[in-house]
């Protein structure tokens, strides 16, 4: 998740400074050192340790819980469920992001989410309605990923100019990546122990609630001297919210086709998740523990080849392939995961459905998501947050509405297989969508949608 001001530079929009107010992205001459920098960002860096925690191991129990208790066809509702909680989530975020004190609304955001999840472990606890329990779960694991983040890079990018952000961004990441190997290595091996002494799986839910409180009381506290900004620090409507992010991208052609393009792949690629999912679940009898295992331990063998890409060649890819041509690489790595798909479901098996789901993951997880930051990088501070929302939460909401209307077609006739050839040709039409992004990526870098703003910021203390 490398771009030239660092993996989350998208999100590094310019604050005033206190003392010697100066333009947007300038450098100075004064920047504090490395060690200095990284004491400021150090409660970001456990906020986004924590999240990414929490976010990862609450996916795996809760899918593995979902596919035990309802089924396989449970997907089909609660992949456009998850796409409309991202929306709603996306939305409501979209509209005050930039209107009001950071700190004082990540506090309100995860209170709101402490109290849900601990709605839904009480339902879960007392055997009410648990598979609605689970779902709400789900769906609130989806906002822990995507959205919470999201914020909390909303307000590093506030805290640090675009020098000091080159050098602490990256190390944020490093913490991110860390949350999401915990997260996952515990989902993969609590099953064991915790069968051992006779303790639920859904007992790890209990992580959520406390680290969404934690984040709530201590975020805000230890911030509290920071010179974070409000943002826009001025009241607008969602239309107009909307509007501004909107122009950029239908103002910018270019822009269009990458975010087209982008939506396509990953309808692909989350109608390949339920393939994925449905087909190995099955494999596995639905047993709660085992499809955890698997799953998290799929995952986490992804993430660390994906880590081990980035710590070592992802950089150079994108130098040598450009933004537009790293950006072709998911599109063709999720064909070849869809026929992969389709091959496992003939064959029956374990092995190529955890090949053709690592072949979307190492890509998705690494050199797509450093190309994407780095095109992120290149709008103006102004409209950079909104933009990103945009282009990074859109496409996999649609997504994960979009899939299970094409995954149904596999329940209709009855054709496990057909799924991942419905990833593999959907994928293939993001190709040349994504090669027409290629051709015009030059030339679009020209619009003047593209230059700074030179803008004032009101700052918050709070």
């Amino acid at each position: 998740m490398s771009s030239e001001g660092g993996d989350w530079d998208f999100l590094a929009a310019r604050k005033s400074e206190v003392q010697v107010p100066r333009e947007r992205g300038e450098l100075r001459g004064d920047m504090p050192g490395v060690v200095s920098l990284k004491r400021r960002a150090l409660p970001m860096a456990i906020a986004l340790l924590a999240v990414s925690l929490a976010g990862f191991l609450t996916e795996m129990v809760a899918a593995s819980q979902m596919l035990s208790l309802a089924g396989p066809s449970a997907l089909l509702v609660m992949y456009p469920l998850g796409g409309l909680g991202l929306m709603l989530g996306a939305l409501l975020m979209f509209r005050f992001v930039d209107a009001g004190a950071r700190l004082r609304m990540l506090r309100w955001v995860t209170l709101g989410y402490a109290v849900v999840f601990a709605a839904a472990l009480g339902l879960i606890a007392g055997s009410i309605a648990p598979v609605v329990a689970i779902g709400l779960v789900w769906i609130l694991a989806d906002q822990l990923n995507f959205l919470i983040p999201l914020l909390i890079w909303a307000l590093a990018g506030d805290e640090f100019n675009v020098a000091e952000g080159r050098k602490v961004f990256g190390w944020l990441v490093t913490w991110i990546y860390l949350g999401q190997v915990a997260g996952l290595a515990i989902a993969a091996g609590a099953p064991f122990l915790l069968d051992a002494i006779s303790i639920p799986l859904t007992s790890l839910l209990i992580v959520d609630p406390i680290v969404c409180v934690i984040l709530a009381m201590l975020l805000p506290r230890l911030m509290r001297s920071s010179a974070a900004a409000r943002g826009l620090a001025r009241e607008e409507s969602l239309r107009a919210s909307l509007a501004s992010a909107w122009d950029f991208v239908t103002g910018v052609p270019i822009w269009r086709t990458f975010l087209l393009a982008s939506i396509v792949t990953f309808a692909a690629g989350m109608t390949g998740f339920i393939a994925f999912m449905v087909g190995s679940g099955e494999l596995l009898d639905l047993d709660a523990g085992r499809i955890q295992v698997f799953f998290a331990g799929i995952s986490l063998a992804s993430f660390l080849v994906a880590w081990l890409i980035q710590a070592t060649s992802a950089e150079r890819i994108l130098e040598r392939l450009g933004i537009p041509g790293t950006l072709l690489v998911l599109p063709i790595a999720t064909v070849a995961a869809g026929l992969l798909l389709a091959l496992g479901a003939v064959l029956e098996s374990l092995v190529i459905f955890a090949i053709a789901i690592t072949l979307w993951r190492i890509p998705r997880w690494s050199v797509d998501e450093n190309a994407r930051r780095a095109a992120l990088a290149l709008v103006p501070d102004e409209r950079r947050t909104r933009v990103s929302f945009l282009v990074d939460l859109l496409p996999v909401a649609i997504g994960l509405l979009l899939s299970a209307p094409l995954a149904i077609i596999a329940v209709v006739t009855g054709l496990s297989w057909i799924t991942g050839i419905i990833v593999a040709v959907l994928a293939a039409v993001a190709i040349p969508l994504s090669i027409r992004v290629l051709r015009g990526w030059e030339d679009s870098l020209l619009n003047w949608r593209l230059r700074r703003r030179k803008q004032n910021r009101t700052l918050d203390f709070t």
